[in-house]
């Protein structure tokens, strides 16, 4: 089994002429670091559609997995090592920092089966690019 860290390269801190200022998205202030921060979820979101309608099915075995102390809508964001599972087999392994998709859920059952193993989750995989995974969350765990 083949173990490989596929990370995003880091985005450009500011795009001039980018999908936010084509699209007027700004801050209260017009600030550059509001309209960055829009153009950023803009394309992760573009990024998310893409993968929906062409990304591999697949699943991922979650390795380890961290509280970031971030919230959003009172979920938690929490970082996740997850082992990618490839057409042939072999794993690659991928970080990501993922919105947990309850609430109320301990983060350790997110981790782990109600078996005890490592949860396996749905994923899409970008053919083109590997690091980029979208999770699955709305379908059921595949362990």
């Amino acid at each position: 089994m083949t173990s490989t860290e596929v990370r995003e390269p880091d985005r450009p801190a500011d795009i001039t002429g980018g999908v936010a200022e084509q699209a007027g998205i700004g801050g209260a202030d017009g600030s550059a670091e509001d309209a960055t921060a829009a153009e950023r979820a803009l394309l992760e979101r573009n990024e998310a559609l893409t993968l929906i309608h062409g990304g591999l099915a697949t699943t991922a075995t979650v390795d380890t997995l961290r509280d970031t102390g971030a919230r959003v809508n009172g979920r938690a964001v929490a970082e996740m090592r997850l082992l990618v599972r490839r057409a042939s087999g072999d794993t690659y392994l991928v970080v990501r920092s993922a919105v947990v998709p309850d609430s109320n859920v301990d983060l350790a059952t997110v981790a782990v089966s109600s078996s005890g193993r490592p949860r396996r989750i749905p994923v899409l995989v970008d053919p083109g690019r590997p690091g980029n995974v979208l999770l699955r969350w709305d379908l059921r765990p595949a362990s």
